[in-house]
């Protein structure tokens, strides 16, 4: 199979972290209904992905020196990596090894905590992330992190949004592949709550499915991942429960894409369903989020 490329409008470049400048995140782009399925090593797989969307510097822009990045994984909870509950520390090395490679400025790790950051000390992407002077650390759990952000929901009209969002050049959304007891899956589109301040207004005032679907349309990144290399089947989100190690990431820049995929893949919740029968995909799909039918979706799988 020939793989397209996909090219993207540059966006400028301000100064470093310190002197950032407001940027809008961008609607993903109609035609952009590639997923990649990559099988293999966790840096091989990085660097085959890149390789295949045409290189770091067609997504971001040639000057990489003065870029910033916000890489969004699953830290939600204080988990050893081996639960499969929050993003892989070798996924998540792999992408910011090769980002800071690539000579990319700045990268963020940034994520919502569900507990109390002194929990987290001993975190395998923590103690990563503060070992490392090419990454800043954000564990977002007090409210000046986040400012209000309109949104054009059915239900969602406001939400309070990581500040950081509009203050970086490029944002990769880097989800774990899990079950989740309220939603049947939590990849792409369910990871975007570990962006906002007030999560229980999702679960308690409004309906919460379409709520996630009303956030993905105000909130879009750049580039999607799902890391694959051991989802948790059941008894998510907090675990413990079945866990299957594929060894696979999945990505693309349309999110509801990347999600349908993924969902199509595994048995969550120990039933087969696509992504028309979850429905926070569906409503994000109603939503005009992205695409939903794999038919018309193209799968480019390859193994490193």
């Amino acid at each position: 199979m020939i793989m397209k490329r996909r090219h993207f409008i540059k966006s400028g470049f301000g100064a470093l972290l310190a002197s950032f400048f407001p940027f809008r995140l961008p609607a993903a782009s109609q035609n952009a209904t590639t997923v990649y399925e990559i099988t293999g090593d966790p840096t091989l797989a990085v660097s085959e992905l890149f390789s295949a969307m045409g290189g770091i510097e067609s997504l971001i822009g040639n000057d990489l020196s003065k870029a910033s990045v916000l890489v969004k994984p699953n830290l939600c909870l204080p988990h050893k990596d081996s639960n499969g509950t929050i993003t892989s520390i070798a996924v998540l090395r792999a992408l910011c090894e090769y980002l800071i490679n690539e000579g990319v400025g700045r990268i963020i790790i940034a994520d919502h905590t569900l507990q109390t950051t002194d929990k987290f000390e001993t975190n395998e992407i923590v103690t990563y992330a503060r070992g490392n002077p090419k990454i800043s650390l954000m564990l977002a759990d007090e409210q000046r992190y986040y400012a209000p952000r309109q949104v054009e929901g059915k239900v969602l009209k406001t939400a309070e949004t990581l500040k950081i969002l509009d203050k970086v050049n490029y944002f990769i959304n880097l989800a774990t592949a899990k079950h989740h007891s309220a939603t049947h899956v939590s990849l792409c589109i369910k990871n975007l709550m570990g962006i906002i301040w007030d999560r229980k207004v999702f679960h308690t005032d409004i309906d919460l499915d379409q709520a996630i679907a009303d956030l993905a349309i105000a909130v879009r990144p750049h580039l999607n991942i799902v890391d694959a290399s051991r989802v948790l089947l059941n008894r998510g989100p907090v675990g413990p429960g079945p866990i299957e190690k594929p060894g696979k990431i999945y990505a693309g820049t349309d999110i509801l894409a990347v999600d349908a995929v993924v969902t199509s893949c595994y048995n969550f919740g120990g039933k087969s369903l696509s992504a028309k029968e979850v429905a926070h995909l569906w409503a994000s799909f109603k939503n005009g989020v992205g695409e939903i039918d794999l038919d018309t979706i193209e799968v480019v799988k390859r193994t490193v």
